[in-house]
């Protein structure tokens, strides 16, 4: 009688068993076979015969979670290239899947080992494709009834595979009479045609294209895997055909080794992840890399630069021949208009660390510009403050929640944790509580931690990198090109002689220490004056928003106004008359409206000053920005429309006492210096150029000052004794660059002149201007900026062509006093030390003079000597290089280990505990566990320590304890948070966005993008989150089509297409080390 197995009420594994006792053959006819199914049953088959004859092709899972070996079906092939595939695929399915990757599955598959071996397993292959599946259990003579029951024969659906054994619906019939014989017939005859795959005479063959080939059991060397590590984490794919910039520009540029390798690793970072970070120091070639990336990846091109670089731009546009339009960055709307299709460009954003503040429109409108496509972000200090900044820049080609990151489980939490992280450090180092060594261990901390984070996505090299990894320096030697030696500066003081007094008296003025004096800048900050703050909250909090940090910001505000007034005198005198009589014009604007309109206006409406931002801010930039924030024009006409005000009766009677005392101080302080006709920084200034042209004439000058009427100034008291040019950004005409490029540019292709030794100028040039037939740089003031001084010394120190052995610089240092009182010490310590312990830097920008009087210079030139530091990895990848060179066999049997390998490592100096080195898709991790209830993360830097080895080292045999605690390691491996970190203000947007879902549903489609962008992606700049938050009651419908138009739908559809095209890719590697 017949019986059904469905696995459903009984599973087919579990009758297979219960009929195997009784057996001593099992003949299988099936369509397909994967290990999985012999895994079920492998403890009941021990002391088995057994012949497996497959019908099919081995199918792959289209799900990869099993992915079995193939057999090749083709009747062009022959019996032998049967056999031969089938073996191949046996192999690589062992070495390239986590099927076997654990103890239960290794010992069956030891089993299935040992049956070939003696002879009790066969395997063969249908002569021509067979569907059928067949079952035949011989019973042993015990229970053969003396021949009447010679066994059980089982039919139907159920492939020898998990699923078809266990997991899916199958309909099997089971039979016990003379059906087994008519069974056993017809599989015989098959059977006896088919081709041979694995049987005992073929053994040889099986070890060699098996088991040889797998990893069980094998023990590689640990400098093996220490090898294949630095493979995975050095080598480039070259498999596409890549144009070189020497190709492209018909030998106008050089094919360096370091610039091509860095083209190569783009282009697959960009494959990868959408975009590339591109933050090679100074100097090195940015702009020459990413034009060879645009011309390779053949797409149309938007590059947005800042305005004096938009010629050069133009030029490596027609220079590399690729598609483009230069967008300054004051055009980005304009940009996004023209550039509104579907059709995938790429977008290149230089000076990409200008667009680190997700609250502004700027950042909208970029935002939108990069989705759909393809971006290359260039900056030499891409990390220019905070971790919020480089979170910001990621974000442009990166999903927070959806990153293509795999070594990072959510990229949000990430940098929540980091943010959080940097703040704490800012308080201990405001509060004076932390000790300077722990303050730079703590920072240095965190930018390994960024660093992490970065690593995938970002190319980074300094000189002391080039110079350090011989491969790089054997080619910039072969093609003639070295490094300047960059001198220490050294530092000029001036003496103040009869205007010390003055000086002092009139920092007391602007400054003093009892805080119920002098300057108050009350024009600055009149929320500070309210009588009833809560009710101005009511009143203007769609406005604001917080309130709170209005009324600390325009705090803030006051102070920065103040140290501004003071860096303003110590870069001239007549750039502190300038801001005092600008400084009196305004606050007697305020006294005026108080007085005349009985209102005092705050800030334009949208505008809350980002005092962090203008402390970034130099020359130019700061003195428009100051222009926007304070509303002149508005006030001189008194013009009320667009501003936020304050009724005078809402504010105490201080706020006009102090203001008129303000503008009293003022007036005493500008009488004061109106006598004042010496300069005694400009006088000595003049003395020291002399001696640097008389000392060596054909050394040209460049000469810099933070401000631009300074730059001016300085020009009008020396045109008269040197040949002199000066550039700021009033001076940016096609004529003025033009004569630059003649005269001071080694790199300029046609007639040089010289018309000019001394060139003045401001922070307008220190970027994309290549100035190395100067030898000197000379900072007439210090900036607040130490970046900007990197980014001035890089102007000199170009690496296409050296003019000088030697560079000087000389730095023209704050007296002690006015040192003091701007408080850069805190304000760049900080700042400078993330950029350079995070990205690294290789030129000498400040003094090493350990004698300095300046607490302030003193602490610039330590941080110097971090900038001497070359990248970690120079030395592994100079050695990877050699190994490439002078022992390819060894990177050979590197890059041939299986992907599946595990050792134990005894007698070495490491902490105890199991490490293991992932690799998914293009990006990998690593993992360190001393247990299997712990899991740490471990930067690249620490990890290849733990497995860098020695030759002569031998491996061992993984413990008993290894299995738990790898198994408990390999689970976290790539495990991906979704979270999004809800804080306030997210909760806030969500809550206005499910209200304007609930009153225009004709948009629901629209608003439930917009939900699942900020809800599931936390990938809507902060800017048109407020905007959303911002929205009120009382205008919501002309709010909200301000907010359709400010964040239109295709830009919300291309961030949730992006997200989902998201491939994680498979896991092809996992190396482990059991450290004993």
């Amino acid at each position: 009688m017949a019986q059904f197995i469905t696995n459903r009420k009984e599973l087919m594994a579990n009758v297979i068993k219960d009929i195997l006792p009784s057996s001593s053959k099992l003949s299988m006819l099936v369509g397909y076979f994967y290990f999985s199914g012999f895994n079920e049953i492998y403890k009941d088959v021990e002391n088995k015969e057994i012949r497996i004859l497959i019908g099919l092709d081995i199918e792959k899972n289209i799900m990869n979670k099993y992915r079995e070996f193939s057999l090749i079906e083709d009747l062009n092939h022959s019996r032998g290239e049967i056999k031969k595939n089938y073996l191949d695929s046996f192999a690589q399915f062992f070495n390239e899947t986590d099927y076997f990757d654990n103890e239960s599955k290794q010992n069956a598959f030891r089993l299935f080992i040992e049956k070939i071996k003696n002879g009790s397993l066969e395997i063969r292959k249908t002569l021509h494709p067979n569907h059928a599946k067949l079952y035949l259990f011989e019973n042993k003579d015990t229970h053969n009834q003396n021949g009447h029951f010679p066994g059980t024969m089982i039919t139907g659906s159920s492939n020898l595979t998990r699923s078809g054994l266990v997991d899916q619906h199958e309909i099997n019939v089971l039979f016990r009479d003379e059906n087994y014989i008519q069974g056993k017939i017809l599989f015989d005859e098959l059977w006896k045609d088919a081709i041979e795959v694995v049987n005992q005479n073929n053994l040889d063959e099986f070890y060699k294209r098996v088991i040889d080939k797998i990893w069980i059991d094998k023990l590689p060397k640990p400098f093996l895997l220490y090898l294949r590590v630095l493979h995975e984490y050095f080598s480039l794919n070259n498999e596409d055909e890549v144009s070189l910039p020497a190709d492209i520009t018909d030998n106008q540029y050089f094919n360096l080794k370091y610039q091509v390798d860095a083209l190569h690793k783009a282009l697959e970072i960009i494959k990868n992840h959408n975009g590339v970070i591109i933050a090679d120091v100074v100097g090195l070639g940015k702009s020459i890399i990413a034009s060879a990336i645009a011309y390779n990846l053949r797409k149309k091109t938007i590059i947005i630069a800042p305005p004096h670089l938009v010629d050069q731009w133009n030029d490596y546009r027609f220079s590399f021949s690729f598609n483009a339009k230069v967008y300054s960055n004051g055009k980005l709307d304009k940009a996004l208009l023209e550039n509104n299709t579907d059709e995938e460009k790429l977008v290149i954003i230089d000076e990409a660390h200008k667009y680190r503040n997700e609250f502004t429109n700027d950042y909208g409108l970029l935002h939108q510009l990069c989705q759909g496509n393809k971006v290359v972000l260039l900056s030499a200090t891409p990390f220019n403050n905070r971790p919020q900044d480089i979170f910001s820049m990621i974000k442009f080609f990166q999903i927070p929640t959806k990153s293509t990151i795999q070594t990072v489980d959510n990229l949000a939490l990430q940098f929540v944790t980091l943010i959080a992280e940097y703040k704490r450090i800012q308080k201990e180092q405001k509060s004076k509580k932390i000790s300077a060594n722990s303050l730079s261990k703590k920072i240095n901390e965190l930018s390994e931690k960024i660093r992490d984070i970065l690593n995938p996505i970002i190319i980074r090299r300094s000189r002391l990198d080039l110079e350090t990894i011989e491969d790089y320096k054997n080619d910039l030697k072969k093609q003639k090109i070295s490094f300047s030696t960059v001198h220490d500066p050294e530092i000029q003081e001036y003496n103040l002689g009869d205007l010390s007094d003055l000086y002092m008296s009139t920092l007391e003025k602007i400054q003093t220490a009892d805080k119920t004096e002098g300057l108050k800048c009350a024009r600055y900050k009149p929320a500070n004056y309210l009588n009833n703050l809560e009710d101005f909250k009511k009143a203007t909090s769609k406005d604001f928003g917080d309130v709170d940090f209005l009324v600390m910001s325009q705090s803030n505000l006051a102070d920065f106004m103040k140290k501004l007034l003071v860096r303003r005198f110590e870069s001239s005198i007549y750039a502190f008359r300038s801001s005092l009589d600008n400084m009196i014009k305004s606050f007697e604007n305020i006294k005026e409206w108080y007085e005349k309109l009985g209102k005092v206006p705050i800030y334009k409406k949208g505008k809350l000053p980002d005092i962090e931002s203008l402390l970034e801010e130099e020359g130019d930039d700061i003195n428009s920005d100051l222009d926007e924030l304070f509303f002149e024009d508005h006030l001189k006409k008194f013009i009320e429309n667009g501003l936020i005000l304050i009724d005078k009766k809402d504010l105490n009677d201080d706020f006009i006492v102090d203001l008129k005392n303000d503008i009293e101080l003022l007036n005493q302080i500008k009488t004061d210096w109106s006598t004042v006709s010496s300069d005694p920084k400009a006088d000595h200034f003049k003395v020291i150029i002399k001696d640097l042209l008389k000392e060596n004439p054909k050394r040209k000058i460049v000469i810099f000052s933070e401000f631009t009427d300074t730059a001016n100034y300085l020009y009008s008291c020396i045109k008269d004794e040197f040949k002199v040019f000066k550039y700021s950004s009033e001076d940016a005409t096609n004529k003025n660059k033009q004569i630059i490029r003649e005269n001071f540019d080694a790199s300029y292709k046609y007639e040089k002149k010289n018309d000019y030794d001394v060139l003045i100028a401001t922070d307008a040039i220190s970027e994309g201007y290549n100035l190395h037939r100067a030898g000197i740089i000379f900072n007439y003031d210090i900036p607040y900026n130490p970046t900007r001084v990197i980014q001035r010394v890089g102007r000199i120190n170009r690496i296409d062509k050296k003019v000088f052995d030697e560079l000087f610089i000389y730095n023209y240092f704050p007296t002690n006093i006015g040192e003091q009182e701007t408080r850069t010490r805190q304000i760049s310590t900080l700042k400078l030390a993330v950029i350079q312990a995070v990205l690294g830097e290789d030129t000498r920008i400040l003094t090493s003079d350990e004698d300095l009087k300046s607490f302030y210079t003193a602490q610039y030139q330590k941080e110097n000597q971090k900038n001497e530091q070359i990248s970690w990895d120079a030395f592994y990848l100079d050695y990877y290089n050699k190994i490439k060179i002078s022992h390819p066999d060894l990177l050979d049997s590197a890059i041939n280990l299986p992907f599946r390998t595990r050792i134990r490592r005894e007698n070495i100096e490491k902490e105890k505990g199991v490490i293991v080195f992932g690799k998914k898709g293009e990006d990998f991790t690593f993992k360190f566990a001393k247990d299997d209830t712990g899991l740490i993360n471990l930067n690249a830097k620490d990890a290849i320590k733990v497995f860098e080895a020695l030759i002569t080292e031998e491996p061992y045999k993984n413990s008993p304890d290894f299995e738990n605690v790898y198994q408990h390691i390999k689970k976290k491996l790539f495990i991906k948070k979704t979270e999004v970190p809800h804080d306030k203000g997210r909760r806030l947007t969500i809550d206005k966005l499910h209200y304007l879902k609930m009153l225009y549903p004709q948009y629901k489609d629209y608003i439930e993008d917009l939900i699942s962008v900020v809800n599931s992606l936390d990938a809507l700049p902060d800017y048109f989150a407020k905007l959303i938050r911002d929205l009120s009651e009382k205008s919501i419908d002309k709010d909200f089509e301000v907010i359709r138009k400010e964040i239109p739908h295709h830009y919300l559809v291309k961030i949730l297409k992006k997200a989902n095209e998201i491939n994680e890719g498979k896991e092809l590697l996992i190396l482990a080390e059991e450290i004993g």
